[in-house]
């Protein structure tokens, strides 16, 4: 035991019995420590340096072919809007886990974050949580897919908005818990069937961006223009409805003082559309 190497977590320096999660020469225990070792670090700089074990057959194993592009946004992503992305993830993803309590299928980590932020501060009533949690899965089955994907979130809450008249309501926000996600290593750790059936659905959302882009006036997250163009994907009346989608997350962005929409903005705005 004494001649084996150790091998220790880069941020807790827990001593690991198994590898979690690797990235080039770093080793974590869990979503956790990856989270606080990103941060630490810096959201960019971060990305500069490991980002590449996001492009396929340079990192460490398989990853959906566009993983290194949405990591590309956050880089490119103007300070003022990241510092405001940065300091809401907490709040955005505080029902991550208590999602899974509900569901019946399997779901994507990042699929439950998009589902937590419409209920993130307490202006949309979580009972409606098993009303989109069943139509995303009812979708799922038909698409014939592994599990509920974030471009299945996405055109969930499009088939189920109904309300787009803007009304600011008073915030009740919930207590903050630590959630067992990491945003930067969800594909990573996502098995190949499931992420390759991700991909081909990503693939039809990147083909229908520039449409997307070209309803937008304002500053956009480019994370949430790509919701934008999911809801595009198999609609006929797809620009109709994000003539009437954009003007309400601007102005929940407006309400809650960000320099632009945000991906919390859009899934506040769209739960709030649901009757």
């Amino acid at each position: 035991m004494e001649n084996e190497e150790r091998i220790l977590c880069s941020q807790c320096g827990k001593d690991l019995a198994m590898k979690f999660i690797e990235l080039k020469d770093l080793v974590f225990c869990s979503n956790q420590c990856l989270e606080a070792f990103k941060n630490s670090m810096g959201e960019k700089k971060f990305y500069r340096e490991y980002g590449d074990v996001f492009l396929p057959g340079e990192g460490k194993g398989w990853v959906p072919v566009q993983s290194n592009e949405f990591i590309q946004m956050c880089i490119r992503c103007p300070a003022k809007m990241t510092e405001v992305c940065q300091s809401e993830l907490d709040i955005s993803g505080v029902f991550h886990d208590a999602v899974i309590e509900s569901e019946t299928i399997r779901w994507c980590c990042h699929a439950r974050f998009l589902l937590s932020c419409a209920f993130s501060d307490g202006t949309v009533p979580y009972e409606l949580v098993k009303k989109i949690q069943s139509h995303a899965e009812g979708l799922t089955k038909k698409f014939g897919l592994i599990g509920v994907t974030t471009i299945t979130t996405n055109m969930t809450f499009a088939d189920l908005a109904k309300n787009f008249d803007y009304q600011r309501l008073p915030e009740h926000l919930p207590e903050i818990k630590p959630i067992n996600m990491s945003h930067f290593g969800a594909c990573l750790l996502c098995d190949p069937a499931f992420g390759k059936q991700c991909e081909v659905q990503a693939n039809e959302e990147f083909k229908l961006t520039d449409r997307a882009k070209a309803q937008i006036k304002s500053l956009w997250c480019a994370h949430a223009i790509q919701c934008l163009a999911d809801v595009l994907i198999d609609r006929e009346n797809g620009e109709d409805l994000l003539r009437k989608i954009i003007p309400l997350a601007e102005k929940v962005a407006e309400e809650k003082g960000h320099p632009g929409v945000q991906v919390r903005d859009y899934f506040i705005a769209m739960g709030r559309s649901i009757e």
